[in-house]
């Protein structure tokens, strides 16, 4: 999923079921995105409520490629069940990139 370059937010789902209650106060969200400049992203875990956690804030010093890593969220008081998003938006215009692939980890 492409994200536009300084432009709107984009959101890839999932949808979890199956799980028995909330979700866990380590859920682990994997995040594969390749850029050519990843302090222009801002990354926020979007639960099925609509509740926003914020995985990686903006950084015009952090020129390196790519956001390939797992972030730990205290995810308790949210359902489990329900659709998850990662959201991404790139506030910098000049680099580009795309969501290669993400993940939740109950």
């Amino acid at each position: 999923m492409t994200i536009p370059d300084a432009g709107a937010a984009i959101s890839s789902s999932i949808a979890v079921s199956g799980v028995s209650g909330n979700a866990p106060s380590a859920l682990q969200v994997g995040v594969d995105i390749k850029h050519t400049y990843r302090g222009d992203l801002v990354i926020d875990l979007i639960a099925p409520d609509g509740t926003a956690y914020r995985l990686k804030n903006s950084s015009s010093s952090d020129s390196a490629d790519n956001v390939i890593t797992t972030y730990t969220v205290n995810a308790s008081s949210e359902v489990a069940n329900g659709t998850w998003k990662l959201q991404v938006r790139d506030v910098y215009s000049a680099d580009t990139g795309y969501i290669d692939a993400w993940s939740l980890q109950f």
